[in-house]
C-alpha cells in the first residue's frame, strides 16, 4: 500500500478518448475507476447526460441498488441515496457568486468522501476520475488529501469535433456545424491550459491520443513511471469487467479491440475549411 493514496483525474475535451484511457488503466490490480465522477449526482437523480443507458451503473444496475455504490453510501453514512443531489463544482459568477462558492465547497467535500470510501472498499492504492471538466479537476486539485494527478488528454481537434458531430446527431441533438464545434472544442482546449496554470507542472502528465497508438506499451510504461503503479501489458480489448463506473462513451458496453480509428480523416477532406482551419489550431497547441 502506497504512503498516500493517488487519484488520477483525466482531463479533456468530449470524444478525446478519456474512456479508452480509464478502461485501460482499470485493467491494472492497483487501480479502479469510478467514471466520471461529476455526474454521479445526475445519475443518482437520474438527470443531464446519462439517459442513453438510463443512468446505470457500467454494471448494468441502477444506481440506487448497485451493490458497489450501496457500499460507496454505507461509507458515506447515507441511508437514501437519493439525498445525494449534486457533485458538480461550476465556476462562480455574477450575484449567486457567493451561493456557488458554498455549493461547490459541499461538492467537494463529499467528493473527498466518496474517494476515501472506494479506497476503503476495494483497497487499491490508485482512483481513476475520468470526469474531465477542467474547473471540477483543479477545484477538487486544491488541498487534496490524496496525491492528486492529472492526464492532460489531447486529441486532434477535426477528430473531436467529426466524433461529436456525429453522436449529436445519433441522438437528435440540435444541429451544429463543424466549424462551430471545432471553435467549441479549441476554447475548451483553452481553458484547460488556462486551468493547468494552477496545477503544479510535476503533476500533470501531457498524453496526446494519436501518440498512444504509436506505442501504447511504451506509453502505458511512461504512465506507470509517472504515477508510481506497477508496469503491466496494455489489454487488447476495451471492455467492462466488473466496473462500476458513470458515464463515458455508450461504446463503453462492446468489446471492442484497442486500435487506432482514422475514419474522420476522409471525412475531414471533404471540408477544406474546417480541415485547413483545425490542422492550424492543433499547431497552437
Amino acid at each position: 500500500m502506497k504512503e498516500k493514496q493517488t487519484i488520477i483525474y483525466i482531463l479533456s475535451n468530449q470524444r478525446s478518448g478519456s474512456t479508452l484511457i480509464e478502461n485501460i488503466l482499470s485493467k491494472s490490480s492497483q487501480m479502479v475507476s469510478i467514471g466520471e465522477s461529476y455526474l454521479l449526482g445526475g445519475h443518482i437523480q437520474k438527470t443531464g447526460p446519462g439517459g442513453t443507458w438510463d443512468w446505470n451503473c457500467s454494471c448494468g444496475s441502477s444506481m440506487e441498488i448497485c451493490e458497489f455504490w450501496k457500499k460507496v453510501y454505507q461509507k458515506l453514512g447515507v441511508s437514501d441515496p437519493m439525498q445525494i443531489k449534486n457533485t458538480q463544482i461550476d465556476s462562480p459568477k455574477g450575484k449567486e457568486g457567493a451561493n456557488q462558492k458554498k455549493i461547490n465547497e459541499e461538492a467537494r467535500s463529499l467528493m473527498n468522501q466518496v474517494y476515501k470510501a472506494v479506497f476503503e472498499i476495494t483497497n487499491c492504492d490508485v482512483l481513476v476520475d475520468s470526469s474531465k471538466e477542467a474547473f471540477y479537476g483543479t477545484s477538487l486539485y486544491q488541498n487534496s488529501p490524496f496525491d492528486f494527478k492529472f492526464i492532460y488528454l489531447k486529441r486532434d481537434l477535426r477528430a473531436v469535433s467529426i466524433s461529436r458531430d456525429k453522436w449529436r446527431k445519433k441522438y437528435n441533438k440540435k444541429d451544429m456545424s463543424l466549424l462551430k464545434l471545432l471553435a467549441s472544442n479549441y476554447l475548451h482546449r483553452l481553458t484547460c491550459r488556462s486551468m493547468l496554470k494552477n496545477v503544479k507542472k510535476e503533476d500533470v502528465f501531457h498524453l496526446k491520443y494519436e501518440e498512444f497508438f504509436k506505442n501504447p506499451q511504451q506509453t502505458l510504461d511512461d504512465m506507470s513511471n509517472f504515477f508510481g503503479f506497477d508496469r503491466y501489458e496494455v489489454p487488447e480489448y476495451m471492455e467492462l469487467n466488473d466496473d462500476h463506473t458513470i458515464a463515458g462513451t455508450p461504446n463503453r458496453f462492446k468489446r471492442t479491440k484497442i486500435q487506432y480509428d482514422d475514419r474522420w480523416h476522409s471525412v475531414a477532406k471533404k471540408h477544406p475549411l474546417f480541415n485547413g482551419l483545425g490542422y492550424i489550431l492543433n499547431k497552437l497547441g
